[in-house]
C-alpha cells in the first residue's frame, strides 16, 4: 500500500523532522518516535544507485569447519547454533538514488539509546531513507521488551509500507509479530530470525572471526612458533550466539595459520571492559612477564578492557586484535603496534544496505533470506583511509 496525496517538495530541500502522533509512547513509555522524510523527487520505489566496496588488508577467508575450544575460565565454551553460524549471502553496500522512495512509508525500532554499534546503525538507516526520499517513522525502544511492543502496536496504525526492527529482544517472537504491521515486508537487523520476517540483515560473524584468526595466527607464527605461553579469546555472555560464531571464526583462522598446534585457549568472561580487564589481569598474573601472549577479542570494550590490564612494560610480548573497529578503538589500533587490527563491522553504513532491501522488497524482487553485511580486517593503516583518525596521535 503506497499512500496518496504526499505534498512535493522542491529539489534539495529537506524536510524537518517532526513529531508524529507519538504522544502516548513518548509521554507514558519514554519511546522517543519521530517521523524524517526525504526530497527530491526521482525514479520509482525499489530502485538503488551506487555501490561500493571497502578497503582491506588482503587477509581474505571463508567460513570454514567449526572449531571447538578445550579448557575455559569464567565461562562455558559457546558453541554456535544454527542461526548465527548459518551461510547467508553477503551483498554490494547500494545507495538509493535521490528520492527513489517518494510517496513511501517506512517504520524503523531502533534501540539507538542501548550502545553505539545500533545509534551508528540507526542513523544510517535515516541517512539512507531520507537520501531515497521515504517517509520513516522512527520509534526508539531501547533494551525494553513493552517498549519494543509498544513501538510495534503505534506503527501498526501508521499504515506504513515495510518496517525494520533493529535487536529485538529474542524472547518476543510471535507477540511482536502480532503487534506490529500485518503483510507488509520486515527487514529484521542483528538478531535471532522472527517468524514473521521477510529476511534478516546482520555481521557475518564467522568470516569476521576468521579474518582476526588468520591475522593473529599468522603473528604467532612468525613470533613464536605458534606455541605463545597464553592464547585468550575474549567473549561476550551476553550475546551468546554471535560470541560462539566469532569464537568458531577465530580458531578456524587460527588452524588455517598454525595447522596440527595443540595449543588450547582460554576462554575468559568479558562482558563489559571493566570484567575483561579484571579478567585478563588475572590470566596475566600466570604467565611470566616477558611471555608472547595472544588475545583475540568479541568485540573492542573487551579488547580496550585487556589493553588496560597490561602492566607497564609488558605491551611489547601481548598482541591483541577484535571485532567491530568501533570509533572508542581507532586511536588504540592506531597507536599501538601490537593491536594488530579489527575485522571491521561497520555500522554505520547498514543503512546502505537495510534500505535498498526493504525498497527491493516492495518493489517485488526477491532477497536473500539472510543477508550479511560485508567484513574487512583493518590494520591501522588501512583504518586511516576508511575513518577519519586525526585526533589520534601516533605514526
Amino acid at each position: 500500500m503506497f499512500p496518496i496525496g504526499r505534498p512535493a517538495y522542491r529539489r534539495g530541500e529537506r524536510r524537518r523532522t517532526r513529531l508524529i502522533g507519538c504522544a502516548v509512547v513518548v509521554a507514558m513509555l519514554s519511546a522517543a518516535c519521530t517521523t524524517g522524510t526525504g526530497a527530491d523527487p526521482s525514479t520509482g520505489p525499489g530502485s538503488t544507485g551506487t555501490t561500493s566496496t571497502t578497503a582491506t588488508d588482503g587477509t581474505d577467508g571463508t567460513a570454514g569447519p567449526t572449531a571447538t575450544t578445550g579448557e575455559t575460565t569464567g565461562t562455558t565454551t559457546p558453541t554456535p547454533t544454527t542461526w548465527w553460524s548459518a551461510p547467508g549471502s553477503t551483498v554490494p553496500f547500494r545507495t538509493p538514488d535521490p528520492d527513489s522512495a517518494t510517496g513511501v512509508r517506512l517504520g524503523l525500532i531502533s534501540s539507538a539509546g542501548s550502545d553505539a554499534f545500533d545509534r551508528a546503525v540507526t542513523d544510517s538507516v535515516i541517512e539512507q531513507a531520507d537520501l531515497a526520499g521515504a517517509e520513516l517513522t522512527v520509534c526508539d525502544a531501547g533494551a525494553d521488551p513493552g517498549l519494543v511492543l509498544d513501538c510495534a502496536r503505534r506503527l501498526a496504525t501508521q499504515q506504513v509500507d515495510g518496517w525494520i526492527v533493529l535487536r529485538p529482544p529474542g524472547d518476543l517472537r510471535d507477540v511482536l509479530c502480532d503487534a506490529g504491521p500485518q503483510e507488509v515486508p520486515l527487514v529484521v537487523i542483528g538478531s535471532d530470525p522472527l517468524p514473521c520476517q521477510s529476511t534478516a540483515v546482520g555481521a557475518d560473524d564467522v568470516r569476521a572471526g576468521r579474518l582476526l584468526g588468520v591475522a593473529l595466527g599468522l603473528r604467532a607464527r612468525v613470533a613464536a612458533g605458534c606455541r605463545p605461553a597464553a592464547w585468550v579469546l575474549l567473549a561476550d555472555p551476553a550475546s551468546p550466539g554471535s560470541t560462539a560464531a566469532r569464537i568458531a571464526g577465530v580458531l578456524d583462522g587460527w588452524q588455517a595459520q598454525c595447522p596440527g598446534v595443540g595449543i588450547t585457549p582460554t576462554v575468559l568472561d568479558a562482558g563489559t571492559q571493566d570484567v575483561a580487564y579484571e579478567a585478563f589481569a588475572t590470566v596475566l598474573t600466570g604467565v611470566p612477564a616477558d611471555a608472547d601472549v595472544i588475545v583475540a577479542a568479541v568485540n573492542d570494550g573487551a579488547a580496550l578492557g585487556a589493553v588496560a590490564a597490561i602492566p607497564e612494560g609488558g605491551d611489547d610480548h601481548v598482541v591483541i586484535g577484535a571485532i567491530g573497529a568501533d570509533q572508542r578503538a581507532w586511536c588504540a589500533i592506531t597507536t599501538d603496534p601490537d593491536w594488530i587490527g579489527d575485522a571491521a563491522l561497520f555500522p554505520e553504513r547498514y543503512g546502505e544496505v537495510v534500505v535498498p532491501t526493504v525498497l527491493d522488497l516492495l518493489h517485488g524482487e526477491s532477497v536473500p533470506e539472510r543477508i550479511l553485511v560485508d567484513t574487512a580486517l583493518l590494520s591501522a593503516g588501512s583504518l586511516r583511509k576508511v575513518y577519519d583518525v586525526q585526533e589520534c596521535a601516533g605514526p
